[in-house]
């Protein structure tokens, strides 16, 4: 369900990877919310604030690329990656979502990385794809059901555990 983008300019490309930075601050702010568990609700507190850095960073890239300040943040569905998906209600869903978002994120950080001719801002996408990469493995160790080696069955998960005491 990858977004199709077929011709893109830096500008735009930025403006699209900032309202994604946004999108997942965001996301993972309301995430925190739905937590009661600490260590879970610092990991996404944490990652909500690692995407705010990274809006900083685009903003300063931005400025640098088109020689512009943004104005506005709220940049409509043009610089909007439509393939993310909102913040589920519920603990069980939150894992396959989170996942599948920070996927979308970096797919699109890589697949813009291969597009644009400014040798600085395709080494600034890679840089922000291995981070999104980053908390996916971050999310996978933290979250993900691990195989019982014994048994060969799956333990719990932090989110079973947490949502169990919902």
């Amino acid at each position: 369900m990858t977004q199709k983008i077929t011709a893109i300019d830096a500008d735009d490309a930025l403006k699209i990877a900032l309202q994604c930075a946004m999108d997942m601050n965001a996301f993972y702010c309301k995430a925190s919310s739905l937590i009661d568990d600490g260590d879970a609700k610092a990991i996404f507190s944490g990652l909500a604030e690692k995407h705010l850095k990274t809006k900083a960073r685009l903003i300063r890239a931005y400025s640098q690329v088109s020689g512009k300040k943004i104005l506005y943040l709220q940049l409509g569905k043009k610089h909007r990656l439509n393939t993310l998906l909102p913040c589920p209600d519920s603990v069980e869903e939150l894992f396959p979502v989170v996942e599948k978002n920070e996927t979308e994120v970096s797919n699109f950080f890589m697949m813009i990385s291969r597009r644009l001719f400014s040798a600085e801002v395709r080494n600034l996408f890679r840089e922000l794809a291995l981070e999104c990469e980053q908390h996916i493995a971050i999310l996978e160790a933290s979250f993900a059901p691990q195989p019982d080696e014994d048994e060969g069955v799956e333990k719990r998960n932090s989110f079973s555990v947490i949502a169990d005491t919902d």
